[in-house]
């Protein structure tokens, strides 16, 4: 243990030239590296997605998809369309039975019968 409380540790001299090659060094542009690699990457990586978007014809995926979500009775009131009666059904005893709703004079009460 050193006695001197100013620093602990031991002070060493760089070796000789080393502070001369370490300054050329800082001075130095620094080489590129790996900016071909990286260009043949990225056109590799290109070239793989436009071919899977040939294979799969995103388009005709797309359309399907498209027809099949604007169908959804769900979006029959934000679409403007006359909304469809949905079967409606309940769970009694373990199995599902069909159900009908009754008129009723106050719009806030809703009045059902099993089928």
């Amino acid at each position: 243990m050193q006695n001197d409380p100013e620093s602990p540790f031991e002070l060493l001299e760089p070796p000789p030239g080393g502070v001369e090659r370490m300054r050329a060094r800082f001075a130095a542009p620094e080489p590129s590296r790996g900016g071909f690699g990286v260009a043949v990457a990225g056109v590799a990586a290109l070239a793989v997605l436009v071919g899977l978007l040939a294979l799969v014809g995103s388009d005709r995926l797309g359309r399907d998809a498209d027809n099949a979500i604007l169908a959804a009775p769900e979006l029959d009131r934000l679409l403007g369309r006359a909304a469809q009666p949905m079967p409606l059904t309940v769970e009694r005893d373990g199995q599902r039975q069909q159900i009908e709703e009754l008129p009723s004079s106050d719009p806030r009460v809703r009045i059902y019968r099993t089928l």
